[in-house]
């Protein structure tokens, strides 16, 4: 008679992991299909889940102006009043000499020409040139570039929400930007995820530098894509270059330039120190560094919109940068809030094929 024996440990293991898979892969097909299935159902797969309209925008005409250094405050200084001094006494056995009046004097020559030369250059006063005013060559001249005055918000933790939609599926998730200054320098952590089951993280990036004359002014900006290797971009201060890990591409650096993270607080410092500088129409320029290259953006100023996030509608300025025809670049729209310290209320990055991430603020805490 046969004797039959149960699975071995080992064996029962594997069947118990083998059914999990299968169930796991299930549950991953019906959240995979689910959006899938929703945004073929559509005529239009990249309208749906669209929260913003984007309208197309002429191009400026205006002529390239980029920062230039910031004035520096002159401090005015009260004269200081020279004491009074007593005039001296003549004692009373003493002879006082009398004054001679300078009178016209005949040339020296030979060695008591030269001492008297000596001499008159010894105690005469040296003439000096006019003093310039302090702040001349901190003032722009015309068609060189644009002044701002900088006032970086307040550090702060951003929460946003997350809509995207890429390779004809509709994604949401959480994204967030830690904003930390001191006055001084400044640091932007930020972070695209999703969770599933895990967290899946799509896109990391740090920027870090100091505040200065120039307004946000990076030194290292690091990027992080989900399944590829992280790349860094330099501001290098001693070498006035900007210069990336992912490239061979160099570019003076002569100040005000940005990366990809930095110019949307560098735009919170203008809209917080030269309001002014935002009206419809006005065109806010900046050299910004990529991963592999860089280029001037032309940050267009399109005007106070309504939005509405989570806790209601807020009035906030749109700034647009729209890449010129042809450009395979992006598009990127940004919402600044005046009443909240003119914090990104909302981002959206645009792609020429119509894929996009939005980001809508969600939670703010400042520090």
């Amino acid at each position: 008679m046969t004797e039959t024996k149960a699975f071995p440990p080992t064996r029962r293991w594997r069947i118990v992991a083998l059914v999990l898979f299968t169930i796991l892969l299930h549950l991953l097909a019906i959240h995979w299909g689910k959006p899938y299935l929703n945004a073929s159902g559509t005529d239009n797969p990249a309208s749906a889940g669209i929260s913003v309209a984007l309208v197309p925008l002429e191009l400026p005409r205006q002529p390239v102006s980029l920062p230039v250094a910031t004035k520096p405050k002159v401090q005015k200084v009260k004269p200081r009043l020279a004491p009074k001094v007593p005039p001296a006494s003549t004692p009373a056995n003493s002879t006082a000499l009398p004054v001679v009046a300078d009178a016209p004097t005949a040339p020296a020559t030979g060695d008591v020409a030269d001492a008297a030369k000596t001499e008159a250059d010894a105690t005469a006063t040296p003439s000096l040139p006019p003093l310039a005013p302090a702040d001349d060559k901190a003032a722009p001249k015309a068609g060189q570039g644009t002044q701002y005055q900088f006032d970086p918000p307040p550090s702060a933790d951003l929460e946003y929400d997350v809509h995207a939609f890429f390779n004809d599926l509709n994604w949401s998730g959480t994204g967030t930007l830690a904003w930390k200054t001191d006055g001084n320098s400044y640091n932007v952590d930020g972070e695209v995820y999703v969770r599933m089951f895990a967290k899946i993280t799509f896109l990391t990036f740090t920027s870090k530098g100091e505040l200065g004359q120039f307004g946000v002014s990076p030194e290292i900006y690091t990027e992080t894509k989900r399944n590829r290797s992280a790349t860094n971009t330099h501001f290098n201060r001693e070498r006035n270059l900007v210069s990336f890990s992912s490239s061979t591409a160099t570019y003076p650096r002569a100040g005000g330039e940005q990366d990809r993270a930095s110019i949307i607080w560098q735009l919170a410092a203008i809209g917080r120190g030269d309001p002014g500088k935002f009206v419809p129409g006005a065109v806010i320029d900046m050299f910004v560094a990529g991963v592999r290259d860089g280029e001037v953006w032309r940050m267009q100023i399109v005007g106070q919109e309504e939005i509405r996030l989570i806790d209601g509608a807020h009035q906030a300025w749109h700034v647009v940068r729209q890449p010129r025809p042809g450009s395979y670049d992006q598009r990127l729209d940004i919402w600044l809030d005046p009443a909240r310290q003119w914090y990104p209320a909302r981002l959206r990055f645009t792609e020429t094929n119509g894929d996009y991430l939005e980001m809508s603020l969600s939670n703010l805490k400042t520090r």
